[in-house]
C-alpha cells in the first residue's frame, strides 16, 4: 500500500496524528509487508544501524534467521519501506509481534526453528570468541540461576500476558539518508494499525537511552516512557508503551 498524505489517522484518540510524510519521500516510497527476499537487506540494516544487544553482535546471518521467525509466525509483523525510484531498495523496516506471548510460545515449541537459531548462533560465536565470552557472562549464567530458582507454574500469568494481548515492536531501522523524511513514523504507524487489527490492546517498544537509541522519537509520537533499566550487556534501555484499544469488559 502506498503511503497516504497523512499517516494513519486516529491511531489513538488522545494522541495527535503523526505529521505527513515528506512530499518527496511520499512520491517515491512504498510501505508493504516484509517478504523472505527482504530478509538479507533487513538483517544487514539491523546489524549496521542497530548495533545494540547480543543478537546484532552475532552478525547478519544470525539476525536473518532470527528475523525469519517473525515472518514465519502468524503473530509476527514485518513491514518494509522501499524506494520505488531505486529498483525497490529497502530503506527502512519495522519488525515485531501482534501478540508477544503467543509468538514466544510458538517459537519455543518450534524445535526446527530453535535448532536453526542455535546452530547459527554457535557458528557465529565460533568466529567471535569475545561475543561468546560475553554471552556466557551476561546470559548463560543468569539464565541458569533463574531456571534453577524458578518456582512459578508454566500456566501462571506472567508479565504482559496478565494484562491482555500486547504487541511488541522489536526493531525499527531507517537508512541515514532517509531519516527526517517521515519514513520511520510511517513504519510505526502501519505497525500499530496492523497490531490493533490483530487484537492487541497496547504496544511496547524498548530502546537504548544512548546515542543509538530512539527515546525522543517515541516520545514525539506520544508513547509513554517506562522506567530505565540496565540490559544484560550493560546498556541502559527504556521501555515505551502505547495504548491501542480499550480493554473489553466481560
Amino acid at each position: 500500500m502506498r503511503l497516504p498524505g497523512r499517516i494513519v489517522d486516529d491511531l489513538r484518540s488522545d494522541v495527535v496524528a503523526p505529521p505527513p510524510v515528506d512530499e518527496v519521500a511520499a512520491g517515491r516510497l512504498l510501505v508493504r509487508a516484509a517478504e523472505h527476499q527482504d530478509l538479507a537487506g533487513m538483517s544487514r540494516a539491523h546489524v549496521d544501524l542497530l548495533p545494540i544487544g547480543l543478537f546484532p553482535s552475532l552478525g547478519a546471518r544470525f539476525v536473518r534467521r532470527w528475523h525469519r521467525t517473525y515472518l514465519n509466525s502468524r503473530h509476527g509483523l514485518g513491514l518494509v519501506a522501499v524506494d520505488a525510484g531505486s529498483n525497490g531498495a529497502v530503506v527502512g523496516f519495522v519488525l515485531g509481534t501482534s501478540d508477544q506471548v503467543a509468538y514466544a510460545s510458538g517459537l519455543a515449541a518450534d524445535r526446527r526453528a530453535l535448532c536453526s537459531l542455535a546452530l547459527a548462533g554457535l557458528m557465529a560465536m565460533a568466529v567471535r570468541p569475545r561475543v561468546a565470552g560475553r554471552l556466557l557472562r551476561s546470559r548463560v549464567r543468569p539464565w541458569t540461576r533463574r531456571y534453577l530458582r524458578r518456582r512459578v507454574p508454566a500456566s501462571a500469568p506472567d508479565g504482559p500476558a496478565a494484562a491482555g494481548q500486547v504487541a511488541v515492536l522489536s526493531a525499527l531501522a531507517v537508512h541515514p539518508q532517509w531519516r527526517r523524511s517521515g519514513v520511520g513514523v510511517a513504519l510505526v504507524a502501519h505497525f500499530l494499525t496492523s497490531a490493533r487489527s490483530a487484537g492487541a490492546i497496547r504496544a511496547e517498544a524498548e530502546t537504548s537511552t544512548g546515542s543509538h537509541g530512539a527515546t525522543s522519537f517515541y516520545e514525539r509520537l506520544g508513547w509513554a516512557a517506562g522506567t530505565a533499566r540496565y540490559a544484560p550487556d550493560g546498556d541502559v534501555v527504556r521501555t515505551y508503551h502505547r495504548r491501542l484499544a480499550e480493554t473489553r469488559e466481560g
